[in-house]
Formats: structure tokens, C-alpha cells, sequence
């Protein structure tokens, strides 16, 4: 430990745990020994790029949203994309056209396996519809926690 940077205890998340809730629920451990199912929702879909605004088909963000829900297996009316073009980007030392994909979610994009499945066909979609080579494009998968995401004045834990 360095000395002026004081070691404060990680915020205690709930813990995955296994067994038999609704479909579409992920359960986890609280703190205090409980135990409660959430709902499997809202996965957020960010793609970043330097490509200039001209150059971004028009109603991407309707397409990667409908092809998102369709990849995660989500509700199209859950799914939350941004698309932002013509920003500075530099990828691999080159600042030639790139794109790079964040996908966040709870419980959608947990494991090695199912983001393997994910990638291939998000790559499929953006080399089609950017027409970017695959080593332009970057996808990073993101697994958030119920605590880590705020809707209706409070965060999932509680809904």
C-alpha cells in the first residue's frame, strides 16, 4: 500500500447465485444471507467512430438496436443504443476508419462462450453495415450488477 492512498473496503454487490427463477430473472446473494431474482434487462449498446457523420448510414442506431435484441435475445423496447460518429479515434497506432462496440448488460454478457456467439455476429452486422474491416472494429463486453444502474429515481436492486 502507498503511503497518501488509504485502502477502502470494495462496495459489497450482490453475488450471483444458482437455481430456479422465472425465465429471464438472474438471481443473487444480498447481503444479510437474502436472496432475490431480477429481471434481465435494458442492455446498453455504445458504438464509437471515427467514420464522419456522412458516412454512418442513416437509422443505424434503429438497425444495431433491433439487431442487438435480436443477438442478446432481448426485447427490442429494452435495448439502449448511442451512436457516435466523427469522434478522434486512434486504434492500433492508426487513426484510419474504426469503430469500437460496448456492450454492457446484466446477465447477457457473463461468460466467454456466450460473448464468443455475441461477437461473431455483431461483427457480422458492423463490417455490413460500416463496411470496416473485422481489425477496425473493437467489441468490448461489459457485465454490470443491479446496483450499477439507475432507473426511476433508484437503481434495479430495488425494482
Amino acid at each position: 500500500m502507498r503511503s497518501g492512498f488509504p485502502r477502502r473496503p470494495l462496495p459489497r454487490s450482490p453475488q450471483p447465485c444458482p437455481g430456479d427463477h422465472p425465465p429471464g430473472f438472474r438471481a443473487f446473494f444480498l447481503p444479510g444471507g437474502l436472496s432475490r431474482a431480477f429481471p434481465v434487462v435494458m442492455p446498453f449498446v455504445e458504438l464509437d467512430t471515427n467514420l464522419p457523420a456522412g458516412r454512418v448510414p442513416a437509422g443505424l442506431e434503429k438497425r444495431l438496436c433491433a439487431a442487438a435484441a435480436a443477438i442478446l435475445g432481448k426485447p427490442e423496447d429494452r435495448v439502449n443504443v448511442t451512436v457516435r460518429p466523427g469522434l478522434a479515434m486512434a486504434m492500433n497506432g492508426s487513426a484510419e476508419p474504426g469503430a469500437q462496440l460496448l456492450v454492457s448488460s446484466i446477465g447477457v454478457v457473463g461468460t466467454a462462450e456466450e460473448n464468443r456467439g455475441h461477437s461473431a455476429r455483431l461483427f457480422e452486422f458492423l463490417t455490413k453495415e460500416l463496411d470496416l474491416a473485422q481489425d477496425r472494429i473493437i467489441i468490448r463486453f461489459l457485465s454490470l450488477e443491479p446496483w450499477q444502474i439507475g432507473k426511476k429515481g433508484t437503481v434495479m436492486t430495488f425494482l
